[in-house]
């Protein structure tokens, strides 16, 4: 709220009665021209000089004048744009136009924003006394009016006041209304205690800005409490500050409103690309605004304003239809000119122009003396005409029955199909009723028709019997939608279709699938139909089962996805070598969605679904005949081990034990008889290995708790080896009986270390005949000692003999296979199998001295016990 004028300009009559002017440059030294001339005609007044509005605005935020006097054509804006910046800030400081730029169009601006005085420069008589007296004029209008509004404000407005500890002492009814409170319950209460949401605000700045400087402030703040917009004057009193406020939120909703309208019409404007000419006819000069010259690909400055700029641009084909409208125009026979035609561009296209105008000035004698009209580029506009008319021959090609129906359901537009179809010219139907329309109406639960009509659906679909010429009870496809053009209803689209064959056969085509899908879906196989691509696009529910996918998720992936074997251009060559009805079987290997596989044997069967060339695949899950069929061949390799033991590796102790009897009779040496037993002893050992190696298929025994120490020390006094010495049939046995005893090599004993103190779950009979077979291949070899230790997951058995080469290392668990002249080459191979029946992994690697590491990994130790005197031996599970 401002305080009456005159209340802080200082003392004295002509300190009230100065009046202070901005005056404004439009031109190089108008301000202080005008400064001078106005002072010196009157001198209580005090004008200061600026240039630019920027300047003025600033000058109007840091002082108080009484009026604002501006040129027209200023630097940077003009002075319209200034007033209305004046208006927004500085709210009605008295504005003066003083202009040598006079226009209807910027007098009629200029009063738009508000001005109060518009004087203009180039009129008769002293300029600067008109200017004078138009500023006294509207000075002493506003401090006239600024006296009322004081005395209005403060009877009219919500006014309240605050102490110095921001306590509420006083609120008028008006405020009292506002708050819609009790004045009682508000007296004595802090304002920031009433209203917390305007602390820490512009607004609580500008409070206590105006109670620490003693000056009055004015602001506007949103209080959330109110729900409403305030404008605020505050002005210090001696004990506080007095507050006049009053509701602005009706009023800054209508300016949003008026910004976002305005927004708008401007977006509107821009957006129609609407291009002005001025013709003057009696000259023939024709002024084009910069939009005319850009549609056609031109600057202003690159264009004559002449009539034949217009005239050479329009197309030779279309210059006469538009001087006739022109003409016709003139001639007083249409009150508007208007013209379709093509305009050639600056890059040589041409564009369709619809062309507008009018006269707007004629002679007494009703001459055309200027016209006036606008450009809008229509190419698209003909395009779409172009596109419309093509749509319209398509439409008549169409193989369905195409309508417009009004809303009475008749016939307001057919298609040359509809004709065909009805027997009629398509000019002969139109206003027809519809036989398909009253079919849908007779049919349907209510007018659904007029539901469409009246806008309570959008679209209607359906299939009805209709009779048609020489055709009755045809079953008729159609659907209906709703038209509206322009925000009105122009009709119901219709298409419509006789179906009547393909719906009869698709009745027996689903009889017929009812009966294949329930063959499809309970089959106990794995069905599935899969394109030339390899793209699967059914599935029975047994597929999905089997390979442990939800319904529907095989369909759309590949069938090599399912087929790990298949190779996918392999799978096309074949499926496209197959005939018609030609089926190809095969074994394969399908993955599951977790990853595991199983074998399958599959037939795969090319048909026709719907002209449509498919592959029909039936799968069955064959493990268990794999499983039966590895067990026979495993049976077989067994049984030509044995055979391969029978007429070789047995025959070789027979023939030495037979040497050794012919030799002991001959000469009566009992010491043929001990190398005899040797011979028995590693037929006996030799039958032992072979009948292990064929007991290896079975699993093995319960897993106990193994103390693999224990085990392995049980050997350490065991002797191994086979009976040495000379070949009593290779010529070098000397026949005599004394020499046995220093002919041959007896076994002897192996040193076991055992560095192993953890235990293993395993089956111990199966683990002391690993062990043994280990400690065997070792003192066949030549070794002395043989160590068994500990691996973070598993064991390792080391001997001191000559080792392995790393290129046999492969095969050394091979059946039959040997170094020794002594060995059987089954040793090793029951090991690994051994292994292998237990889960673990067996590798040969060199050892810390030189000879063969044999090392067991992913081998299962039992959880901690409670009880540290359990007795290896007790059974335990293995651990997972």
């Amino acid at each position: 709220m401002e305080e009456p004028v005159g209340a802080d300009e200082g003392e004295g009559p002509r300190a009230a009665s100065l009046v202070r002017v901005l005056a404004v440059d439009d031109e190089s030294g108008f301000a202080d021209a005008a400064a001078r001339r106005l002072e010196t005609r009157d001198g209580r007044t005090e004008v200061v000089p600026v240039e630019g509005a920027e300047a003025a605005l600033e000058a109007l935020s840091s002082a108080s004048f009484d009026c604002v006097v501006s040129g027209y054509e200023l630097p940077e804006t003009d002075g319209v744009e200034l007033l209305e910046a004046v208006r927004d800030r500085h709210g009605d400081v008295p504005f003066v136009l003083f202009t040598g730029s006079g226009s209807e169009g910027v007098a009629s601006d200029a009063i738009s924003a508000g001005v109060d005085e518009y004087v203009r420069r180039d009129e008769p008589a002293d300029q600067y006394a008109r200017l004078a007296g138009a500023i006294e004029g509207v000075v002493s209008q506003a401090r006239g009016d600024r006296r009322l509004a004081a005395h209005l404000e403060r009877t009219s407005d919500a006014f309240c006041q605050v102490d110095s500890e921001w306590r509420l002492t006083y609120l008028n009814d008006r405020a009292v209304r506002m708050t819609d409170l009790d004045a009682d319950e508000l007296l004595g209460e802090r304002i920031w205690d009433l209203f917390p949401e305007t602390t820490d605000t512009d607004g609580e700045e500008a409070l206590r800005e105006a109670a620490e400087t003693g000056e009055p402030v004015r602001f506007e703040e949103h209080v959330e409490r109110l729900g409403a917009d305030l404008v605020v004057n505050a002005h210090p009193t001696p004990d506080g500050l007095a507050l006049y406020f009053r509701d602005v939120t009706e009023k800054r909703e209508r300016e949003r409103e008026l910004r976002e309208l305005s927004e708008r019409l401007q977006l509107a404007v821009e957006g129609a690309d609407v291009g002005v000419w001025d013709w003057d006819v009696r000259t023939d000069e024709v002024r084009f605004d910069e939009r005319w010259a850009a549609m056609l690909g031109h600057e202003t400055d690159e264009i004559d304003f002449d009539l034949s700029t217009w005239e050479d641009r329009v197309h030779p084909d279309d210059i006469g239809d538009a001087w006739d409208a022109i003409e016709a125009h003139f001639a007083g026979e249409t009150d508007l000119y208007q013209s379709d035609y093509r305009m050639r561009t600056a890059s040589g296209d041409w564009k369709w122009i619809r062309d507008r105008g009018r006269v707007v000035e004629r002679t007494d004698d009703g001459e055309p003396l200027r016209a006036v009209g606008i450009h809008i580029d229509v190419t698209e506009e003909k395009e779409r005409e172009r596109e419309l008319e093509r749509y319209r021959r398509i439409v008549d090609e169409l193989p369905e029955s195409v309508c417009i129906y009004d809303a009475d359901g008749r016939i307001a537009l057919a298609n040359d199909h509809t004709a065909d179809v009805l027997a009629a010219d398509p000019e002969a139907l139109v206003g027809r009723e519809s036989r398909l329309i009253d079919r849908i109406q007779a049919a349907g639960d209510g007018d659904r028709f007029d539901a469409l009509v009246d806008g309570d659906r959008d679209s209607l679909a359906g299939t009805v019997e209709v009779d048609l010429p020489g055709k009755p009870e045809a079953i008729v496809d159609y659907g209906l939608t709703r038209l509206v053009i322009d925000g009105e209803f122009d009709g119901v689209l219709g298409i419509s279709r006789d179906v009547t064959d393909e719906r009869r056969r698709q009745q027996r085509l689903e009889r017929t699938t009812a009966r294949l899908e329930a063959l499809f879906e309970r089959s106990p196989d794995m069905i599935d139909i899969h394109d030339e691509a390899g793209e699967i696009v059914d599935a029975n529910r047994a597929m999905t089962d089997a390979l442990g996918y939800d319904d529907g998720e095989i369909v759309g992936m590949d069938v090599w996805e399912v087929d790990t074997e298949l190779d996918p251009d392999e799978g096309v060559r074949l499926w496209n070598g197959l005939e018609m009805d030609e089926t190809v079987r095969l074994e394969t290997t399908f993955a599951r969605a977790d990853g595991s596989t199983f074998p399958v044997e599959v037939h795969v069967r090319r048909i026709d679904v719907q002209g449509e060339d498919r592959f029909l695949a039936s799968s069955r899950d064959i493990s268990e005949r794999k499983a039966y069929e590895r067990r026979i061949e495993r049976e077989n390799e067994r049984l030509d081990e044995f055979a391969s033991i029978v007429s070789h590796d047995l025959r070789n102790p027979l023939n030495v034990l037979s040497g050794y009897l012919r030799l002991a009779r001959e000469t009566g040496t009992d010491s043929y008889f001990d190398r005899c037993e040797r011979a028995l002893d590693e037929m006996e050992r030799l039958i032992e290995d072979v009948l292990a190696l064929a007991k290896q298929g079975e699993a093995v025994g319960s897993f106990e708790r193994v103390h693999l120490g224990d085990l392995a020390a049980g050997y350490s006094d065991d002797a191994f080896g086979s009976a040495g010495g000379e070949d009593p049939f290779g010529g070098e046995a000397s026949g005599d009986p004394d020499d046995t005893a220093d002919g041959e090599t007896e076994a002897t004993p192996i040193g076991v270390e055992v560095d192993a103190d953890g235990e293993i779950c395993a089956d111990p009979g199966r683990v002391r005949q690993l062990l043994g077979n280990l400690f065997r291949n070792a003192a066949e070899h030549g070794g002395d000692r043989v160590v068994v230790g500990d691996l973070p997951d598993g064991f390792y058995v080391e001997d001191d003999g000559p080792g392995i080469d790393p290129d046999e290392r492969e095969t050394v668990f091979e059946s039959g296979y040997t170094t020794s002249e002594t060995g059987t080459g089954f040793g090793l191979s029951i090991v690994q199998r051994i292994a292998e029946a237990h889960g673990w992994d067996v590798t040969v690697t060199e050892g810390e001295r030189g000879g063969a590491r044999f090392e067991f990994t992913g081998v299962d130790r039992p959880e901690p016990s409670p009880q540290e005197s359990e007795s290896p031996g007790e059974a335990v599970e293995p651990q997972d």
